[in-house]
């Protein structure tokens, strides 16, 4: 695995990915491009005056910010291990900058069918979308392991909204991948986490 960010066009002027090795273990990090938020989503408890006064100091724009997302693919003895899975390109959700981990990952000369397992690390969409997407499902492996506490497939199964902000699509989507869940009590990836096995579909 390298740094260098294969150029696919105008929107690419700057690397999408990291590499680092860690004793045995290979460590890419690869950028899934930007999610522009309304402010009002950052601190939704707090004061509007105050949260609007920080974004100036900070010299960030009033309505909206660019939230950076990030997955990491680990390479460790015979597993590919893909920690969370972007947000997914799908064109519904109207985010063309975001939803790029499938094409940095072949820019990588990543295949998909090569992972082995998913760590979602929780259940965002901008984590779990990109397992979503059209055309990915058959281009995983059958025998994909996808890890996630399972409190927190608890939570989502019946999630409160009352205290943030959502975008009615992305709950859609959470849908969409709750309805195939099924629960286990195996660790995920050696780790001391319980896990959920989820289903895609």
């Amino acid at each position: 695995m390298d740094n260098t960010s294969a150029r696919t066009g105008r929107d690419e002027l700057v690397p999408s990915r990291y590499a680092l090795r860690i004793g045995e273990i290979d460590v890419l990090v690869i950028s899934d491009g930007v999610l522009p938020l309304p402010t009002k989503m950052l601190g939704y408890n707090a004061d509007p005056a105050l949260r609007a006064a920080w974004m100036h100091d900070m010299f960030l724009p009033p309505d909206a910010f660019d939230w950076a997302l990030n997955v990491v693919l680990v390479r460790s003895g015979g597993q590919t291990i893909l920690i969370d899975a972007g947000l997914g390109a799908d064109p519904e959700l109207d985010l063309p900058r975001a939803g790029q981990t499938v094409k940095r990952l072949e820019a990588a000369g990543i295949d998909l069918g090569a992972v082995t397992d998913v760590v979602l690390t929780h259940m965002h969409m901008d984590h779990v979308g990109g397992l979503l997407v059209e055309g990915v499902k058959e281009r995983l492996r059958p025998d994909l392991r996808i890890h996630v506490a399972a409190a927190e497939v608890k939570f989502w199964e019946s999630p409160d909204f009352t205290h943030t902000s959502m975008p009615p699509v992305f709950r859609t989507r959470f849908d969409r991948l709750l309805s195939g869940s099924r629960k286990s009590t195996r660790a995920s990836c050696g780790c001391s986490m319980t896990s959920a096995r989820l289903r895609l579909g």
